[in-house]
């Protein structure tokens, strides 16, 4: 290992083989051919999840070896710090929520809202009841809904 320098702040630099870079490409091209190979073939229903499920799922668990082989050795962090491991962790975390929260965002538009004008009082959400009724009754508590556009 080189020494980077003697100050506090030093570190060790890991130097990779050639050898372990190309072994990487190989996985890398035969977990390729594996996903190739599976999204090219209908797998058979299992319990109550379909063929078509099973084969992204299959690709969702090869994408992400992938993408851990990626990280690991080409980018590095398999030889970093525990700070660098946990901020990549960090990120696959991070991703899935922001999907959901940008999932959650796009939906928006089928609520059931009132509309907010500042006359009432409340700007509690009203909904609709069975049978086509909306809550508060009409008349002098009405309240104006709308779907949101």
């Amino acid at each position: 290992a080189l020494i980077m320098s003697n100050t506090p702040l030093s570190h060790t630099h890991h130097v990779i083989p050639t050898r372990v870079y190309f072994q990487t490409l190989i996985a890398l091209i035969v977990l390729m051919v594996i996903t190739v190979a599976v999204a090219g073939v209908q797998l058979s229903d299992i319990g109550p999840f379909s063929g078509t499920v099973l084969n992204q799922v299959v690709a969702l668990v090869i994408a992400g070896i992938k993408a851990t082989l990626v990280i690991s050795i080409f980018m590095g962090v398999k030889y970093s710090t525990n700070l660098t491991k946990l901020w990549a962790l960090a990120g696959f975390i991070w991703l899935p929520l922001m999907l959901i929260m940008f999932a959650d965002y796009l939906v928006r538009q089928n609520e059931v809202v009132q509309p907010w004008d500042g006359k009432h009082e409340s700007a509690l959400p009203r909904t609709f009841q069975p049978g086509g009724q909306s809550f508060p009754p009409a008349g002098d508590n009405a309240v104006n809904m709308h779907i949101r556009q």
